[in-house]
């Protein structure tokens, strides 16, 4: 009952309680529904078809998503050849993929990302994919294309392959997205197979054919039917829902800490206010386990009714959250929402467990307070800092400094991770010391405003120094909103300006040339660099299931890369013709190759060739795990397209039009970032930023509201002593902006520390300057809007707080 009363008379207390509480259900709710939803899909490619035969899966704990081990050309013919006689086979069609987009009045249309688009007629029938218009492809020069490219049959269309544009005549189009070449011509731009499908006859029973195409490949090979078709996605669509995944999963993990970060800070704030209640019930006989027990039924009786509120918001956005995941390419098309039982039933228990464990320290704390602090009436806190806090505050500032000096010297790799962790100390150890900082900096500040406002600054510095720990406990929040995303919006900046860098500086690059319009660059497009440096992507398969990723160097790109190789054994001389390669370190140790062996190495075709090991260089000399000769790879994987092609002559090459080309400085080409993974990226930084300064600035409101709240017999002791309402809100004002400044200043300093530390590192490790560009749009809209809130949550109360003393104010000072 106490409990229940508290919550009625302090309603403006537990109002950001039930806010974060009620958004954090409801964000858990959306994801829990959406994630629970999330699943494989089938392609499309395979809709008409009932059985098919997969090969062996590569092995995937490296995170990569790597497709399936392709078949040599040998046994695919082998397989097609027993499959083809299967009782209630129609037809066994081997599923071959390549690049193929469209060149439409002079520009690439509908990139097709990483996604394969083109086939052999053939493969048609696993669709089946029938013909909306014309005929199918008779001649090598003829295509079937997407109807939704409005070229009807006889037209004229440039199709853009791996090799570069060429003519076609249009034979018929289909209601896909897929573009059929005859087999004979897209047998050469194809890559290896990895599925077979099993075409059945008409009532063919699909279990016994499946059961018999079982007998004939064995074990290596998989048959899959029914419903574990959806293993056949495509290894690119389940690399985005995993990403799509991670986002969600991020944006329930963060919704939890800082849920449960403004609930805890909110009791505890309380504690300051109400530590002559607690006093006074102590003083009647309330002993500390039932103050703990009321204020775990002030936390529980705010949770319920949050937590339930959060439900019906989160089931009726989950919907648009799925809609908006389609729409950035986070879920294939056709995803939608399930509503489930048991997320819900989690959201609803995880919102009242943040609600408990938000409460549990401040409740421990609110059960030490003696009964003698009934008695105390001024406000004055004289140990703002405690031997705890002092500890707490050293130790995290020294541990913060300390990383952010490892992370400048960390890899690439490590540096983003060490520097985020050596933000979160530095924000943790200046959080916990802002109560010490905090009368320097009113000092500081005030001393030459104060000969200049008189009474009204005089009051508004006393008041601040006074209640040390009310300051300290509005500027926190600034503090946290504005490090956290200055920092994350800095370090995507340095990351995508210092690692486009790495390339350019190691390949000593004055311009380069880069996609336009398609997810990469032909040979053609590389052809228009001459001596250009450039590097071909592929992925080798050793042993079984293991797997590499190789890149294939073309003679400028290793005649610039060999100056900044430390080779640990063999010779980089020794790399010329088709069966050589250089190896770093990790990849030799993890594989037992060694400077001169010979190996057997399977391409991305299939088909397996015997490669010698020419040089053993260090990690930090490449960004590949193996390096081999342009040609090499261009001649077993048919589709592979470069990413960028660097360029050191004078002048910038200028790419025809139709190549999906564009040429770029090498400082513009740091600051683009559109590649697919970098603009998933960005969405995955702005969810995070977006969320961190909702909740952070939620805390803001929330704290004011309470601290101003509570100052109602302030208000008007200052009313009486002959101060109008303006100078009382002006006083008001002063301070909520001295918060957000002081906040402000502590987070962007913890920001620019950091970020100095990356940009160090990165300049040490690439040889050249990095520049720190500071994301101001976001300091500014970050600083901008926690002063307006905390203006609206303090200037606002203390309006209706002047009106509730206005009477006895106007009885002695009209």
């Amino acid at each position: 009952m106490l409990s229940l009363a508290t919550i009625r008379r302090r309603w403006v207390s537990f109002t950001g309680t039930f806010t974060a509480l009620c958004l954090g259900v409801t964000i858990l709710c959306m994801t829990a529904l959406v994630l629970t939803s999330a699943r494989a899909e089938a392609p499309e490619r395979y809709a008409g078809t009932q059985v098919l035969v997969q090969s062996p899966g590569a092995d995937q704990s490296d995170g990569n998503f790597t497709e399936n081990l392709p078949w040599s050309p040998e046994r695919t013919d082998e397989l097609v050849d027993q499959l083809d006689a299967v009782p209630g086979v129609a037809a066994a069609v081997p599923d071959r993929s390549f690049y193929a987009q469209a060149v439409v009045g002079g520009k690439p249309v509908d990139d097709p990302g990483g996604e394969l688009r083109g086939h052999p007629w053939a493969s048609a029938a696993l669709a089946p994919d029938e013909l909306a218009s014309g005929r199918a492809p008779r001649a090598d020069d003829e295509v079937v294309l997407p109807g939704s490219l409005g070229l009807a049959p006889g037209a004229a269309v440039t199709l853009l392959t791996a090799a570069g544009p060429a003519p076609y005549t249009v034979s018929g189009t289909v209601a896909s997205d897929a573009f059929y070449l005859t087999d004979a011509a897209a047998g050469p731009l194809a890559g290896g197979v990895r599925v077979i499908g099993l075409v059945t006859e008409r009532g063919a029973d699909a279990a016994a054919v499946a059961s018999a195409a079982q007998k004939i490949v064995g074990e290596g090979d998989r048959v899959v039917s029914g419903g574990s078709l959806k293993e056949l996605e495509a290894k690119t669509a389940a690399k985005t829902r995993w990403i799509g995944m991670q986002i969600l999963i991020a944006m329930a993990g963060l919704t939890a800490f800082v849920s449960l970060f403004v609930v805890a800070s909110t009791f505890a704030f309380s504690i300051v206010q109400r530590r002559r209640e607690f006093g006074l019930l102590r003083t009647i006989g309330a002993t500390p386990r039932q103050i703990r027990r009321m204020m775990y039924g002030e936390a529980l009786g705010v949770g319920v009714v949050a937590a339930a509120a959060g439900l019906v918001l989160g089931s009726l956005l989950a919907p648009v959250l799925g809609g908006l995941l389609v729409d950035g390419g986070l879920e294939p098309p056709g995803f939608t929402v399930r509503m489930q039982v048991l997320p819900l039933i989690g959201s609803f228990a995880l919102g009242l467990l943040v609600a408990l464990l938000g409460v549990w320290a401040a409740s421990r704390r609110a059960a030490r307070i003696a009964p003698l602090e009934a008695l105390r009436e001024a406000a004055l806190e004289k140990r703002p800092m405690t031997r705890g806090r002092w500890i707490g505050a050293i130790g995290f500032t020294a541990l913060g400094l300390i990383l952010v000096v490892v992370a400048a010297g960390s890899s690439s790799d490590e540096m983003i991770n060490n520097a985020l962790y050596a933000a979160m100390a530095l924000i943790l150890g200046l959080t916990l010391f802002a109560p010490a900082v905090i009368p320097l900096v009113v000092k500081a500040v005030w001393r030459p405003l104060g000969r200049l406002r008189g009474a009204t600054s005089m009051v508004a510095r006393e008041s601040s120094l006074t209640a040390v720990r009310r300051t300290a406990s509005t500027a926190a929040p600034v503090l946290v909103t504005v490090g956290f995303a200055v920092l994350i919006a800095g370090m995507f900046q340095i990351k995508a300006s210092g690692y486009a860098l790495e390339e350019t500086v190691r390949q000593g690059a004055t311009s380069v040339v880069t996609p336009k319009g398609t997810p990469g660059l032909s040979d053609a497009a590389v052809a228009t660099v001459p001596g250009g440096a450039s590097l071909l992507p592929t992925e080798l398969y050793v042993g079984g299931t293991d797997h590499i990723g190789a890149m294939g160097v073309s003679e400028g790109a290793f005649e610039k890369a060999r100056e900044k190789m430390t080779v640990k054994s063999g010779s980089l001389e020794a790399f010329q013709g088709g069966n050589t390669m250089i190896v770093r370190s990790s990849t030799t140790a993890w594989l037992g190759w060694t400077a001169g062996s010979t190996v057997d190495v399977t391409f991305e075709d299939g088909r397996t060739e015997r490669i010698k090991v020419v040089a053993e260089i260090t990690d930090d000399s490449s960004t590949a795990s193996v390096l081999l000769p342009r040609d090499t790879v261009r001649a077993h994987a048919p589709s592979a397209l470069t990413q960028v092609v660097y360029a050191s002559g004078p002048g910038r090459p200028e790419p025809a039009a139709g190549l999906g080309a564009e040429s770029l400085t090498t400082s513009a080409y740091a600051a683009r970032t559109d590649a697919e993974d970098d603009r998933l990226v960005r969405i995955f930084l702005t969810i995070l930023i977006g969320m961190s300064l909702g909740y952070t600035c939620l805390a803001i409101a929330n704290t004011l509201m309470m601290a101003t709240a509570d100052r109602s017999g302030d208000f008007a002791v200052l009313r009486l002593s002959g101060a109008t309402r303006r100078q009382v809100l002006r006083i008001v004002t002063a301070e909520s902006a001295l918060s957000v400044g002081i906040g402000a200043g502590l987070g962007l300093l913890i920001a620019l520390v950091t970020l100095l530390g990356i940009r160090s590192g990165l300049s040490s490790q690439l040889g050249t300057q990095v520049n720190l560009n500071l994301p101001w749009p976001t300091i500014l809209l970050t600083v901008a809007l926690c002063l307006a809130l905390a203006l609206a949550s303090s200037v606002l109360p203390a309006r209706m707080a002047l009106r509730r003393t206005g009477a006895r104010a106007s009885a002695t000072h009209p």
